[in-house]
């Protein structure tokens, strides 16, 4: 047995801690109340030298804590002969590390350890076996008060309250409710311009040069700003690209609240993660949108589109760049202008701007032809065709529907026939799966097959089972895509009637109403020169006439 002796040089070191969850039992684990209770104990029993180590808010899973790392760092420098703590419980919740400290560490530093209501002393070799009860039953009470916490968070998250810090860039919190966003005068805005210059084919750089160049601050300096505290990093924070892409994914801006993204590791390691999507919570329509459904379905389009917008020499984005394909090859078109200086030196472009195959113009002749598509006659075409299905939608919607429906309907009535026998076919063997579940389960009861196979053959069913379901979900979510057709139609019918009389097409207008365009070559029959160009509208399609 280790001897222990009171040195005068020596302290007692008095350890109290408290986490949030263990401030819900009321005053009895106090701060206050563990001090009285040691510092009265030390007195009691002649410990001299008492000198406090505290935590105070610091979960007990954890052993990394500032009070408790000085304690050992001065036990180890052998200024502590005694440790006392009113129970196990204030050690820590962890019983492995625990254990290390009261069997291992601190004996092995000649420190006598005492936890005065569990009984527990080192000094007592048949202490031993109360030790590793209780701090099992410690860790046992540390994972069960997490699990309620996560269930709390998760009743909430489906209320569709705002569990967070802080709120979003560009709202508040409600002062009424805090679990309820509101707009923020000052900075909603900030994201309805992120919004709108994203729908005029700015990329997310793009952005972030135009708020940096306006020096408006970024969500970490409004946050800032706003509470009036300094910024802790000290230096000035700039808009990057990362922050504009999170803002434009953000479903929060058109009413949403998507909580559960990230939890911990477990309930010992804090460490954050990124959960799968399919442990998220979505709630729709919790609070104020800041977008439209609209503008929120065009920046998806623009994105799904994997578009390269390229810019002139000015710092525009060209008009067609990245919605022009090639019809023969499917490469986009390149932009082609003219431009000359100036005697001042000054760039002046040319009023000739026109597209070319890229596939064409990187390799030669030998992959493709040229194209060439004049700017200005493709901007008639499309006003022209524009104008014609608005006034269609204006003046007989009911036959422009059927047009796209029975257009729509013959290009996936084949998707949809074999998309339902796959599903047949999925949901058949899912019912054999799960009879032979039950037959190998029957054989292994009985002693008919030995254990080992049958564990083998039930692991072989449950992956099979797994790999149909996930299948089956995403063959059902695409059979309910090709019969979204009503909606898509009357969505496309309620935005393209607002321009039959548009005269101008600008960006904005053209990514709103236009998902691609393709530009075939040029033909000569019977002495007539003709392309065939085809505009594929967004939700609809391309449309025939």
């Amino acid at each position: 047995m280790t001897a222990y002796t009171n040195k005068p040089e020596q302290i007692t070191a008095l350890y109290a801690r408290l986490s949030q969850e263990d401030a819900l039992d009321g005053d009895s684990n106090s701060i206050v109340n563990q001090k009285a209770v040691l510092s009265k104990y030390a007195a009691d029993n002649g410990f001299t030298n008492p000198v406090f180590f505290i935590d105070d808010g610091v979960s007990g899973v954890t052993f990394d804590r500032p009070g408790f790392n000085r304690l050992v760092q001065d036990a180890r420098d052998g200024k502590i002969n005694i440790v006392l703590c009113k129970d196990l419980s204030r050690l820590g919740r962890d019983y492995i590390e625990a254990g290390k400290y009261t069997s291992i560490v601190f004996p092995s530093l000649g420190c006598r350890f005492i936890a005065l209501n569990d009984g527990v002393d080192t000094t007592r070799q048949n202490d031993e076996m109360v030790m590793i009860l209780k701090n099992v039953m410690n860790d046992l009470y540390a994972r069960d008060t997490s699990s309620k916490i996560r269930a709390v968070k998760r009743s909430s998250f489906r209320a569709g309250k705002y569990i967070g810090a802080y709120a979003p860039f560009g709202y508040l919190k409600s002062p009424d409710d805090k679990h309820v966003l509101v707009p923020d005068p000052a900075s909603a805005p900030i994201v309805k311009r992120i919004y709108d210059l994203r729908c005029q084919g700015f990329g997310y750089r793009k952005i972030a040069a135009v708020l940096n160049g306006e020096k408006i601050p970024t969500p970490r300096d409004y946050y800032y700003l706003q509470a009036g505290n300094p910024n802790p990093r000290g230096e000035t924070q700039f808009w990057s690209d990362m922050t504009v892409k999170a803002i434009l994914r953000n479903e929060v801006y058109i009413g949403h609240t998507v909580q559960n993204k990230t939890g911990n590791v477990s309930y010992k390691v804090h460490k954050q993660v990124d959960k799968p999507q399919s442990e998220w919570i979505r709630v729709e329509d919790t609070h104020e949108p800041l977008i439209s459904q609209e503008v929120w379905d065009l920046v998806r389009t623009i994105e799904q589109g994997q578009r390269r917008n390229r810019t002139a020499k000015d710092g525009t984005v060209h008009l067609f760049s990245g919605v022009l394909f090639c019809m023969d090859c499917g490469a986009t078109m390149r932009h082609h202008g003219d431009y000359h200086k100036c005697k001042d030196g000054t760039p002046v472009k040319s009023t000739y701007e026109s597209y070319l195959c890229n596939r064409y113009c990187a390799s030669g002749k030998g992959t493709c032809t040229a194209h060439t598509m004049n700017q200005k006659v493709l901007v008639q075409v499309v006003l022209a065709d524009i104008r014609t299905k608005a006034a269609l939608a204006q003046n007989d919607p009911s036959g422009l529907v059927g047009q796209i429906q029975t257009q729509r309907r013959a290009a996936t009535a084949e998707q949809v026939k074999q998309t339902r026998l796959l599903l047949t076919a999925i949901e058949k063997r899912l019912a054999e799966l799960g009879k032979l579940v039950q037959a190998i389960y029957e054989d292994k009861v009985m002693g008919r097959v030995p254990e080992a196979i049958c564990i083998q053959l039930m692991n072989q069913y449950e992956a099979e089972r797994a790999e149909k379901l996930e299948q089956k979900g995403r063959l059902s979510g695409e059979l309910e895509t090709y019969q979204q057709d009503t909606d898509d139609v009357q969505q496309w019918m309620n935005l393209i009637r607002e321009y039959a009389k548009l005269e101008q097409l600008d960006r904005p207008t053209l990514l709103r109403l236009v998902k691609k365009i393709e530009v075939g070559e040029k033909k000569v029959e019977d002495g007539r020169t003709f392309r065939d160009i085809r505009i594929h509208y967004n939700f609809v399609g391309y449309i025939e006439g």
